[in-house]
């Protein structure tokens, strides 16, 4: 995952127009009530995309179906993030917690680990305004960045922040403030979705260092953020106050609410993390496989020349 790209995708959750206040009525309610903001920022990713892509499609591709893979890995983290900050499924977040975890659920589990896999940040560059391109590019090249990213994405400094970011967030104090006022949600957000971003980037580094470390990286993942899920599930209590006033005016209490939010949390980014844990397994088998086979080819080519 090249680093130039984060800072266009992360502004697409950075600034919102419209503040995530608590105490609307159903009949305040709008499906569409989206944020406009979002969808212009979401529309120049997509132009920008597409118009870079299209300047490294006249080049000869040495792996054309990798080539293509990388555009429908982009186009369906675009569509799933669409989906998550400009569909209902935003405002609905404002109303129902349950709500809220899928489409932050969406935004790590879904979006961030297809864009990392399309590797964008170069078609995005060439699609920006050259000045643009140029200057945030040459800004990322530089030493310092540089080593701090790749600090950044070491495995155990990605677990320790997603880690902090996931159960910190979801304080109660935190995580109802971020209800009341606009600016701490965009920040929930914004840290939802770049601690994402770098959880799977330094997964995939991992992997291509040839490190088994990602099986343990996934599975101890799973177990934390299930565990979080399970607490929300069976709290005798409710644990976010802003969703006393919303959540009935959908035909559920505040707790029954916060426990399907929390089985959402739960089951699905358990399977998420375990199943990707399973394709390290296999993909770190077949490497040692291949290398072994590699081993064995060079060593009897040294014995047939001997």
């Amino acid at each position: 995952m090249s680093r130039s790209c984060l800072m266009v995708m992360l502004a697409l959750v950075a600034t919102p127009s419209h503040a995530h206040l608590v105490g609307p009525a159903t009949s305040e309610f709008h499906w569409w009530h989206v944020d406009p903001v979002a969808v212009v920022l979401l529309l120049v990713m997509a132009v920008a995309y597409a118009i870079g892509i299209k300047q490294q499609n006249r080049r000869a591709q040495a792996d054309a179906g990798a080539f293509k893979r990388r555009q429908l890995y982009f186009w369906s983290g675009w569509l799933t993030l669409v989906i998550a900050l400009a569909s209902p499924l935003d405002p609905l977040g404002e109303q129902l917690f349950a709500a809220h975890m899928l489409q932050h659920e969406v935004m790590m589990l879904i979006t961030a680990p297809l864009l990392i896999l399309s590797r964008p940040g170069a078609a995005m560059l060439r699609g920006l305004p050259r000045f643009v391109g140029r200057g945030t590019g040459a800004l990322l090249r530089g030493n310092g960045l540089r080593w701090f990213w790749s600090w950044l994405a070491t495995p155990l400094v990605a677990w320790l922040v997603h880690f902090a970011m996931l159960w910190g967030w979801h304080l109660p104090v935190l995580f109802s403030a971020g209800l009341e006022n606009t600016w701490i949600h965009a920040l929930q957000h914004l840290s939802f979705f770049w601690v994402a971003l770098l959880f799977w980037w330094a997964l995939v580094r991992a992997r291509q260092n040839g490190s088994a470390v990602g099986v343990l990286y996934l599975f101890t993942t799973a177990v934390h953020a299930s565990v979080l899920g399970a607490l929300l599930t069976f709290s005798p209590e409710v644990w976010y106050a802003p969703y006393l006033q919303t959540a009935p005016e959908w035909g559920l209490s505040a707790l029954e609410d916060q426990q399907l939010g929390g089985l959402i949390m739960w089951m699905p980014s358990g399977l998420v993390y375990v199943a990707a844990a399973l394709l390290e397994v296999a993909s770190y088998m077949r490497n040692s496989a291949r290398r072994a086979e590699q081993i064995d080819s060079t060593r009897g080519a040294d014995h047939a020349q001997q």
